[in-house]
């Protein structure tokens, strides 16, 4: 059991560094969604996917060991819960793994808060773009800008632009 432990011990701290490469990826995401650098979002986007599968990788080897164990957790890759395998490991080895446990579930709550940012982020950047787009269309008159006779109703306006309340 001593092993087992060691190795989820390991395992977890593992998972830290990759937890914490995936908070690098999310604020060089920002960096790139504000300089609008597509190439880097790219990029970026790739590394996330490869973090994303190592920490899959490391959750099914997390799994291995607790069965290897004989302790009976009932979770695969996809119902994985870290607070369910920290409360199966016996009270007497807890202890030893509770720092990266702990570490864990901070590091998830920053990745959930960094990712819902940046969402927000474009949400906000694709909701002005929208906005701008109907100004310069002109697309919140509901009044059409040529009459039945199909000469405009607004004579010596050129630039919808600049004659649109802001």
């Amino acid at each position: 059991m001593q092993t087992s432990i060691q190795t989820l011990e390991n395992l977890f701290y593992e998972k830290i560094l990759l937890y914490q490469d995936l908070v690098e990826c999310l604020k060089r995401e920002r960096d790139c969604l504000t300089k609008t650098d597509i190439d880097g979002l790219w990029e970026i986007a790739d590394q996330k996917q490869s973090a994303v599968s190592r920490i899959e990788s490391v959750r099914g080897k997390i799994l291995s060991v607790l069965s290897e164990a004989a302790i009976d957790h009932r979770m695969d890759a996809v119902s994985f819960d870290l607070a369910r395998v920290y409360s199966l490991v016996p009270r007497m080895h807890a202890e030893r793994i509770k720092k990266p446990y702990l570490s864990l579930v901070n590091l998830k709550g920053g990745i959930r808060r960094r990712s819902q940012e940046n969402r927000l982020f474009i949400e906000e950047c694709l909701n002005f773009l929208d906005e701008l787009i109907g100004i310069i269309a002109d697309t919140g008159k509901q009044n059409a800008v040529y009459d039945n006779g199909r000469s405009s109703r607004h004579k010596g306006q050129a630039n919808l632009l600049l004659h649109r309340e802001v």
